[in-house]
């Protein structure tokens, strides 16, 4: 559900007045498919008196309101505003200490551009929303009828958009959100290369998703441009190139970046989570990039990257091979192949599979939910993971090796295991949840290090009872070889054929775990869920 509030009169926030007391769908059309329009109401909260006007039609009429103005809030030289590209100005910024019409200007001519909407996941069945800070709500609430409107006065007091964001039951993926259209009110798309990406000045207790979204019809696939802002207590500014937004459906659906960015028609910040999340937002500015001021994206804090954009990081020249840089599984994204999508022979690479320490005359094994049929499809993983949206298995350590073990792993290049170059990776990351300490090994191609043996490099995972996201830099990783062996990693890297997850323990003994993401370093940490 989207809905637009305007500086008309005084009204809450969320409930995202219409401009001049139009219905909203006539300003912000539903383009989701998921989220519709709706008429605003006053005060979301229902607070006042049934006496008091309970519709945008009642309240004392404004011949004013919607007239297009150049506002203060909207910087940009005399000479940006003439180099107009695409409809728009090559630079923005929305100050919220300056706006007094809830209007991000961005140059274009379109009557409606700009104006801030809400978005929830109300006709999801869900029940998130933004609340209202008291002073702004009770102000709202006893001077609607005043010149000075609630918008107004939310910047007055805070110099920019301040909400409680509260995630709410009943959408399978409860979200809500606030944005703006780029060029116009029926989403038309525009191109925004010039801004170079975005800039914002914000604080929030919640990460939440910066999207670029397109004009309907620019892909085939219902995913978008995003990049993850992570929390932060204090007020910072953040600069996103728009090399660093990527796909919200990851790796194995195919998206061009640049149509995005040649067609982009609006702009969201959008609170995606569970039920029972909530957390304060307050944005002071939002532009193009380098308009905010001083300020650096978060090193780790590069998203998904599209297929299109260049995500193949070249392995060294000694090995001719190709590994995608920025790789990451996610189990929600699989969509049932059970493969890591490494950038080796996609017929044979990344398909995860189990091993144990059977070849060594132990007993040892994987305990799959009894959900899982482990006898068709050549692999009880692609059913796995579809039903539980991540590796989930327990593990039973068995007799006849004096070191039990069992795991999972994938293959790097191919399933001769020929090793790769994974150096760019920087290390492993992970996103999990296990009753047991386990290992990340790296297995590396036969022979790559011959005074290796059988040896490997291997970093030290804790067990964790509740969902972790940790990095895992390749500084972390240490031979288990023994004294007098001491093969340099460095080598090792340019040699890896498989990534290993080893659980092990005392014959007898059990534990369970849950994998829900691997990937390069920093990468766990930034990829969006699209649920099931």
């Amino acid at each position: 559900m989207k809905r637009l509030f305007a500086g008309c009169v005084a009204v809450s926030f969320a409930a995202m007045l219409a401009a001049c007391g139009d219905d909203s769908s006539s300003t912000s059309p539903d383009t989701s498919g998921n989220e519709s329009s709706s008429s605003a109401a006053i005060l979301s909260g229902d607070s006042h008196d049934e006496s008091s006007p309970s519709s945008s039609s009642e309240l004392p009429p404004d011949t004013t309101c919607c007239k297009v103005k150049e506002s203060s809030s909207s910087v940009a030289s005399s000479e940006s505003r003439s180099l107009v590209s695409g409809g728009v100005w090559p630079q923005f910024l929305w100050d919220g200490s300056a706006d007094e019409e809830g209007r991000v200007v961005t140059g274009s001519d379109g009557e409606m551009a700009g104006y801030w909407y809400e978005i929830n996941d109300i006709d999801d069945g869900g029940s998130s929303k933004f609340t209202l800070p008291p002073d702004i709500e009770e102000y709202c609430n006893g001077n609607w009828y005043e010149s000075v409107n609630c918008f107004e006065f939310m910047m007055e007091t805070y110099g920019g958009i301040k909400e409680k964001v509260v995630l709410g039951a009943g959408a399978e993926n409860p979200h809500v959100g606030l944005g703006f259209n780029i060029l116009n009110e029926e989403q038309e798309g525009t191109d925004v290369m010039e801004w170079g990406g975005l800039c914002l000045e914000y604080s929030s207790g919640l990460d939440f998703n910066v999207w670029l979204q397109a004009e309907d019809g620019t892909l085939t696939t219902d995913c978008q441009l995003v990049y993850r802002l992570g929390a932060s207590d204090s007020v910072k500014t953040v600069d996103i190139p728009w090399s660093k937004f990527g796909s919200s459906c990851g790796f194995g659906v195919p998206m061009d970046a640049s149509k995005v960015i040649a067609n982009a028609s609006a702009v969201h910040l959008r609170f995606e989570g569970k039920a029972g999340d909530s957390g304060e937002f307050l944005l002071k500015k939002i532009g193009s990039l380098g308009q905010c001021g001083s300020g650096s994206a978060p090193v780790s804090s590069s998203a998904v990257a599209p297929k299109s954009s260049s995500s193949t990081v070249p392995a060294s020249s000694s090995s001719a091979k190709s590994i995608i840089g920025n790789m990451l599984w996610d189990g929600y994204n699989d969509r049932g192949e059970g493969q890591v999508e490494t950038g080796g022979d996609s017929r044979t690479s990344g398909y995860w599979y189990q091993f144990n320490d059977g070849d060594n005359g132990g007993t040892s094994a994987l305990q799959f939910p009894s959900d899982i049929d482990t006898l068709i499809y050549g692999s009880p993983f692609p059913e796995l993971i579809k039903k539980r949206h991540g590796i989930e298995l327990g593990v039973k350590f068995g007799e006849g090796y004096e070191k039990p073990y069992a795991g999972v792993a994938f293959n790097v290049w191919n399933e001769e295991q020929e090793g790769g170059s994974v150096s760019p990776w920087g290390g492993i990351c992970l996103q999990y949840k296990s009753s047991i300490d386990f290992e990340i090994e790296l297995g590396l191609e036969d022979g790559a290090i011959p005074t290796m043996g059988s040896c490997s490099f291997v970093a030290s995972v804790p067990a964790s009872t509740s969902e972790k996201i940790s990095d895992f830099v390749w500084e972390k990783f240490k031979n288990n070889c023994g004294a007098g062996v001491s093969p340099d990693l460095t080598d090792a890297l340019k040699k890896v054929a498989s990534v290993r997850l080893k659980f092990s323990g005392a014959a007898g003994t059990t534990g369970d775990f849950l994998i829900q993401r691997i990937g390069a370093v920093g990468m766990c940490r930034d990829m969006i869920p699209v649920g099931p």
